[in-house]
């Protein structure tokens, strides 16, 4: 009954739409007609006068580049748009070019047309077959090399020579007759009368592939079937059970379409980009290599799209293999292999279906089976039932349950363990960039202890003498971060004190009992450079910068030393 009713909804939706297709071509076709009016206007129309073609003369013919300019004005439309609308009314055998009539189409230059005959519009007039075989005939009389008929046009005539041979003898002699006219005919006259017939049936009979723009629906020619009382009580009965059926609220269907979205953006390569590079664009394969079917280390987007659903897990070959490697661990991986047994069942060939189905239930549902999984009685009894005709879905029922526990135990488990966390935690960033560090402080460091072990500076030449920090930062080994502000800072703490900073070094080291009050006791070579606290009062020797002074070889004399 279902299926029934379905069928009916479906066939009556499909005739409410064709029905509202052929009332829109009816509108339309009565708006090309309309516009079509307003060009043969002789006072506001396209401009219609005598043409010349080959010394020929063609009477009430208008040129292509006229009309596109007459539909821009009057419809303020674009050139293009105007071409496009020509071309669409020439389709519709509203008008036809005078010569060549193998294509309908509108050539913005000074190519000759004609207005076909209203009688001849779509809407007035409809072709039979005995005309369309008197048309035929005609061409075929006429001289072979001008008139020749087209491979499809000889088909045709000889398929209609065999339907209407009953009559076939009136169909030659008119034929004969419209030639024996046309001859008396002008030359013009002739071919505007050739090229009418052409394009006429070339709208109405086109060549097999072409597209026709006069394609009816299928229910033009159909035959309404009167419905029975029957019919009618069947239909309200239908109707009336629909208006009682329960419906979903469109709010709740957007707010999961929504939840829907946000769960999946971030796997969306359209918006969140391709990483590393699209290989489609740049040729690099590490796109594919990341992400094959079963890999050893997985992407951190892969792996992240496990915890979204049990069945984004169970798509994926290599989510797979980790979460049976989980199960085993806590025993319980006979719901997987279950699971993984009936996606077997389902796309083996048809001569091993029974073979497979008996296996399955040897292995996981029989008393003695090695694997054999929790589903209840009924469901066993549905399955041993089956097996009397086995078939791809005998084990649905029971897949159903087996799935329903992996996804409220077995799969949080899995999400919560420390296996995900670790793969996690150790998968594959294509996305994040290489980043370069620039430590210039160790090197440095490095390089001034090495340089300081070798010198071993000598405080004894220290007294008398000043110290000028300027010239000897290269030997400092900074404790703080940054020298220079820890320098500003102290000097304007000084100038807040009425002494001048410059002299604080020279005041404090010229002194050789100050120098051996500020020497470690572990380190006799480095000085303490004292400096006040932001508060002012006594100065901190604590915090303050290490001073490394290089000594003096003994080989070696200065020359003011030197009584010479």
């Amino acid at each position: 009954m279902n299926m029934k009713r379905r069928t009916l909804l479906i066939k009556n939706f499909v005739e409410l739409v064709l029905l509202n297709v052929e009332h829109l071509v009816e509108k339309r076709s009565e708006q090309m007609e309309q516009l079509v009016c307003e060009m043969q206007n002789p006072e506001t129309g396209v401009p219609l006068r005598r043409q010349k073609m080959f010394l020929t003369t063609i009477p009430s013919a208008f040129l292509a580049y006229d009309l596109v300019e007459w539909l821009t004005d009057r419809l303020n439309i674009e050139e293009t748009e105007a071409v496009h609308l020509a071309n669409l009314l020439c389709q519709h055998g509203y008008f036809f070019p005078v010569g060549d009539t193998r294509s309908l189409a509108i050539r913005d230059d000074g190519s000759l047309y004609r207005f076909q005959a209203p009688y001849f519009w779509p809407s007035h007039h409809q072709p039979d077959n005995t005309d369309y075989a008197v048309y035929l005939l005609k061409r075929s009389m006429k001289s072979k090399q001008k008139h020749s008929l087209e491979d499809y046009e000889q088909e045709a005539l000889a398929r209609l020579k065999k339907l209407l041979c009953h009559k076939w003898d009136f169909i030659t002699l008119q034929a004969e007759e419209q030639i024996n006219l046309a001859k008396d005919k002008k030359k013009g006259d002739r071919l505007v009368l050739e090229s009418q017939e052409k394009s006429y049936w070339r709208v109405h009979r086109p060549p097999p592939g072409t597209i026709s723009c006069l394609e009816k629906t299928p229910l033009a020619n159909r035959k309404v079937k009167k419905k029975s009382i029957t019919d009618l009580k069947r239909e309200k009965a239908m109707l009336l059970e629909n208006l009682n059926k329960r419906r979903f609220k469109t709010s709740r269907l957007v707010e999961s379409l929504i939840n829907h979205c946000q769960d999946y953006i971030e796997f969306d390569t359209f918006v969140s980009g391709i990483w590393p590079s699209n290989p489609w664009i740049t040729e690099d394969a590490t796109l594919w290599t990341l992400n094959n079917r079963e890999v050893e280390v997985p992407t951190e987007q892969r792996v992240k799209r496990w915890s979204i659903s049990l069945d984004d897990l169970l798509n994926d070959p290599t989510g797979i293999k980790e979460f049976e490697r989980f199960l085993r661990k806590e025993y319980s991986h006979e719901n997987l292999l279950f699971w993984k047994a009936v996606q077997s069942l389902r796309r083996c060939g048809n001569l091993d279906v029974d073979k497979k189905v008996h296996e399955i239930y040897n292995q996981f549902l029989s008393p003695s089976a090695p694997y054999e999984i929790n589903v209840d009685s009924s469901t066993v009894e549905a399955v041993q039932e089956g097996l009397k005709n086995p078939t791809r879905y005998t084990y649905d029922n029971a897949l159903l349950q087996v799935y329903s526990l992996m996804e409220k135990d077995t799969y949080p488990r899995f999400l919560r363990s420390a296996q995900y966390r670790d793969l996690l935690l150790h998968s594959l960033h294509p996305s994040q960039k290489k980043k370069f560090g620039f430590n210039f402080g160790a090197g440095m460091k490095k390089r001034m202890v090495s340089a300081g072990a070798k010198r071993r500076p000598n405080p004894s030449h220290l007294s008398g003498s000043s110290v000028d920090l300027t010239h000897m930062s290269h030997s400092l080994e900074m404790d703080e971060p940054s020298m220079s502000s820890r320098h500003s800072h102290s000097t304007s703490d000084l100038h807040d004190l009425g002494i001048p900073g410059e002299n604080l070094a020279s005041s404090r080291l010229s002194s050789p009992s100050s120098s051996r009050d500020n020497v470690p006791e572990d380190n006799p070579h480095t000085l303490q450079v004292p400096r006040l606290s932001p508060g002012g009062g006594e100065p901190e020797t604590t915090l303050g910068v290490s001073l490394t002074v290089p000594c003096r070889p003994a080989s070696v004399v200065a020359p003011w030393e030197t009584e010479e």
